[in-house]
């Protein structure tokens, strides 16, 4: 995924509603044309100026009014129009749906709409599709073709494995299409929301491509309803993607496009940026040949994953290539063992600091070794030193470009030592080797600001429980504005990237967003989440989060198909709520998590006393479940009848929360206390929604922002100094 941010095009002129102005006479009726919905910018279009009586203005202003203003936009045209020279000549965006570039999709998100070319190697029809789920049923399908020259496009949706029905509303925009002796070229358009129930609404949630093609066009290609062939089981698929908070790419290079009717016959797409590769290393990110450019690439030395291992951690540290100044780390990507890219759930490199007097020679070691299991005794009183967060890369993502105004520093006099944590998922037991990893590049040529990598959640741990058979469990993690306070600078930090985390249960995740009590648009957000895809969101500008700032790391579950309850942890069956946020100036905070109160967890339980000392911890009070241990009151609790309450009580129950840097807390003995859920005084959607723009001219900026946590006898924004505490390692996931 590539960071860096074009200039855009220009879009073209909206082509949804006529801008030929509409002169009304009394009694006239004013009606979209059939299969359109109007709103009021569409009648700021269609209703020019014209001289007119006052109550005639009168009439229109109110019709104004009342149209409701939901961004939905629809042509009425399935079409077979042809390709014109202004239409774009690149696209930001490319995704090979078909591992050999049989079905390629390229796309440019715009202000009112999104513009696709398909390209598909075949001289029939061709099937794109987009989807919440990887299936055809409910799936908004565009079907299109050429015949005798003209190009063809219909507004279809899934009915189950059936041929898909056309829409009654088409809102798919042909802008044009050809084909040659092997290839089929089709370019669209379609609004974000289309407020048509067959049509899926293009957003920053995860989406699922859809494609098939047919070497023949349709049964009566010039039909309303013609019938088409069926695909068969090896011309389809689907691709899990983002289509709009992407890295921002360099303009995808065009292959010779012929106009219909040029003299010189159409060559087959040659798509010269790029080779068909494995897909691990499939990444079109365009780099440039920089001689400043060095690359240093960390692999695993042949790790035996044995087929009674379904979760594994492997730690692997490495010395730093030698530094004569300063350099930024600019991007860094995956590398595979062919075969292997299912097992690898995901990769962190951590800096080793502050190492005590003879570790060197211990790391020396260590750095020569093959690593070994993270939670062995020999390797874990080491890495504890292993905390700050350098790369992390999960499921799904190609890899990061960080955006030319910041670069992650490689110091001659930091950190020589980093250890890169590997996490193997296993979970149908096989026995395999792998020597997976990380590339990192890096250059001399120093960007304007230090990035940093900032953890905002739920700490993974066992006080973090999802009752099981239940559609929707809410969990929460706080960021408190006491830690953001005291690490964050005056003008705050910029959020450029986000990586959202959970594990299989995970349905949506959100990083929210309160400064002085008013909650702003989340950072991040998806409501369609996808355990296997994992990839970085690009924000479409980078978003400032200034101190005293309160964040809130939201996950929501589904865990109907659990028998019983699952706890936070680091196994892929347990679960997590963590985001990942990238940003610049870097800061002394690396980690900002809260964990629900023992209190809390109690309560939620119907526990009120536990007995003083007892191993395992047995229950005291109620005089029901006294002699109970807690497991038991875990794996027999009646959430059928009780998970309201529970659901009620860890909302708004109390948390511990956590300030880490570089494995230590930065605020001494805050851990130990209770806090309550902050107090939201103006909730997002209650009143007149305010951009995080508006809302930092808005903030205070003498102490550098607002708090939105109260002062708890502190003195302000928290202390600086004092002791500090090491953070005891219990190993890690993203």
């Amino acid at each position: 995924m590539d960071l860096h941010t074009p200039e855009l095009p220009t879009p073209p002129k909206h082509r949804y509603f006529s801008t030929t102005p509409l002169q009304p006479t009394p009694g006239t009726s004013l009606r979209a044309p059939r299969g359109q919905k109007v709103t009021g910018r569409a009648l700021a279009l269609t209703l020019a100026p014209t001289p007119a009586s006052p109550l005639h203005l009168f009439i229109l202003t109110f019709l104004l009014l009342l149209v409701p203003q939901a961004e939905c936009f629809s042509d009425p045209s399935y079409a077979t129009q042809r390709l014109s020279a202004s239409s774009y000549e690149s696209y930001e965006h490319e995704v090979w749906l078909e591992e050999s570039g049989a079905f390629v999709v390229q796309w440019t998100p715009r202000q009112d709409d999104v513009e696709f070319r398909v390209i598909a190697k075949t001289t029939g029809y061709l099937g794109f599709g987009l989807s919440s789920k990887p299936r055809m049923d409910g799936a908004d399908i565009v079907v299109g073709w050429v015949h005798s020259g003209k190009a063809y496009l219909q507004d279809r949706h899934g009915r189950g494995n059936k041929e898909p029905a056309v829409d009654q509303q088409r809102d798919w925009l042909l802008v044009g299409g050809y084909e040659n002796d092997t290839h089929t070229v089709l370019i669209m358009s379609r609004p974000y929301n289309t407020c048509d129930s067959h049509d899926h609404v293009i957003s920053n949630d995860t989406v699922r491509l859809l494609w098939a093609y047919h070497q023949d066009d349709p049964v009566d290609p010039e039909s309303p309803r013609p019938r088409l062939h069926y695909h068969g089981g090896t011309r389809r698929g689907t691709k899990t993607i983002f289509l709009l908070e992407r890295g921002q790419k360099t303009p995808v290079r065009t292959f010779p496009y012929y106009l219909p009717g040029a003299r010189r016959p159409l060559p087959p797409p040659s798509l010269p940026h790029a080779t068909p590769t494995s897909h691990h290393h499939h990444h079109h990110h365009h780099h440039r040949r920089n001689p400043t450019t060095h690359s240093w690439i960390l692999t695993n030395p042949g790790v035996v994953v044995q087929e009674k291992d379904d979760t594994v951690y492997w730690c692997k540290v490495f010395r730093r290539p030698e530094l004569v100044q300063k350099n930024h780390v600019i991007r860094y990507e995956p590398i595979f063992t062919p075969g292997n890219e299912q097992y690898v759930h995901h990769i962190i490199v951590y800096e080793c600091t502050d190492l005590a007097e003879g570790q060197q020679e211990v790391f020396e070691g260590l750095a020569a070794s093959a690593g070994s299991g993270c939670y062995e005794k020999e390797i874990l009183q080491h890495i504890e030193t292993c905390n700050h967060v350098m790369v992390t890369w999960a499921v799904g993502s190609e890899g990061l470009s960080l955006p030319p105004e910041a670069g992650y520093p490689l110091t001659p006099r930091g950190p020589k030592y980093y250890m890169m944590e590997t996490h193997y998922d296993n979970p149908e037991g096989h026995l395999f080797k792998d020597e997976s990893g990380i590339k990192i590049m890096y250059t001399h040529e120093i960007r304007y600001h230090d990035a940093g990598v900032l953890s905002v959640g739920l700490d993974p741990n066992w006080k973090h429980l999802i009752p099981p058979k239940q559609r929707t469990v809410l969990s929460e993690g706080h960021c408190v504005g006491e830690c953001t306070q005291l690490a964050f600078p005056p003008s705050g930090i910029h959020v450029f990237a986000v990586i959202l985390h959970t594990h299989l249960l995970g349905r949506k995740v959100r990083v929210r967003h309160l400064r002085n009590g008013r909650e702003l648009e989340p950072i991040a957000q998806d409501n369609n989440y996808d355990f296997s895809y994992q990839e970085y969101r690009a924000l479409h500008r980078p978003r400032t989060v200034l101190p005293g700032d309160h964040l809130i790391g939201e996950c929501t579950y589904n865990s109907r198909e659990r028998s019983s309850i699952t706890l936070g942890g680091f196994k892929t069956r347990d679960e997590m709520c963590l985001s990942f946020l990238l940003y610049w100036p870097q800061v002394n905070l690396s980690l900002c998590h809260s964990k629900p109160s023992l209190k809390t967890v109690l309560h939620s339980l119907g526990i009120k006393e536990l007995s003083a000392n007892s191993n395992p911890i047995t229950i005291r009070r109620p005089m029901e479940l006294a002699g109970k241990t807690l497991e038991w009151r875990l794996m027999n609790y009646d959430w059928k009848s009780q998970f309201q309450n529970f659901q009620h009580t860890t909302h708004t129950g109390t948390y511990n929360p956590m300030c880490w840097n570089r494995g230590e807390s930065i605020i001494p003995h805050i851990e130990e206390e209770d806090l309550q859920y902050p107090n939201i005084t103006d909730p997002l959607g209650g009143g007149e929604r305010v951009s995080p723009a508006e809302a930092e001219e808005q903030a205070p900026q003498e102490q550098g922002g607002a708090r939105t946590t109260p002062p708890r006898g502190r003195g302000g924004g928290g202390r600086r100094g004092g002791g500090r505490r090491r953070r005891r390692r219990r190993g890690r996931d993203v």
